[in-house]
């Protein structure tokens, strides 16, 4: 792949640094913006701001999710796979069994990186609720999910909605109690976090030249 093949006409390893300072802290900047207006916000509002969070942290799995795919298969340039479209329900259901399963150490060793990603990788491994949001990355994969406020059901949910690739509806309950969207908020910075602890150890090692010993 050639070099203006990337967006904006960068290089490959100035498309990963600025995937890393851009794409992968957009959902948790957006989401600590979203948490304080929420606070200050009407319940109708905080239904709104609600759903917007379950976006935010719908994406952050799907950018881990392909941080992981372009680190653990290096057939492709890294930044080939990060360039392309945003990974969906069955990568991130194979993504969350390998994250239950390898120890941190393992995990480095699959994804090829180096003892600086540690901490990133003991972080995901601690990670205790990665499988209750599949149902957010399965309605926002179409790119088509939508909010939904039921007439008749408690003003305290709200779901996010959307179609599954296989023609069926999947629906996420939301709570909009300020501990359900901190909850939402914390999540998305750990999963901005790690995704970005992985692919700077990358880049890190990258940027270094090799010499021999």
């Amino acid at each position: 792949m050639n070099p203006s093949a990337y967006p904006g006409a960068l290089g490959e390893l100035q498309f990963v640094d600025a995937y890393l300072q851009g794409a992968l802290r957009k959902p948790q900047v957006v989401a600590d913006s979203l948490l304080r207006s929420l606070v200050l916000s009407g319940q109708n509002d905080r239904l709104i701001l609600s759903g917007l969070l379950a976006e935010q942290l719908a994406e952050a799995c799907r950018r881990l999710t392909g941080v992981y795919l372009a680190l653990s298969d290096r057939r492709y340039p890294v930044a080939r796979t990060l360039a392309g479209a945003l990974p969906g329900l069955e990568q991130w259901l194979a993504f969350i069994q390998a994250a239950g399963t390898f120890t941190p150490e393992q995990m480095l060793r699959e994804l090829g990186l180096g003892d600086d990603a540690l901490g990133s990788a003991m972080t995901l491994r601690a990670q205790p609720g990665l499988a209750s949001v599949t149902d957010l990355v399965a309605a926002a994969e179409m790119g088509s999910a939508m909010l939904l406020m039921p007439n008749g059901r408690l003003s305290e949910e709200c779901w996010f909605a959307g179609p599954t690739p296989g023609g069926d509806h999947v629906a996420a309950s939301l709570g909009t109690e300020e501990h359900d969207a901190a909850a939402l908020a914390d999540l998305t910075a750990d999963l901005c976090s790690i995704a970005r602890g992985f692919l700077g150890s990358y880049l890190d090692a990258r940027r270094v030249p090799y010499t021999r010993p």
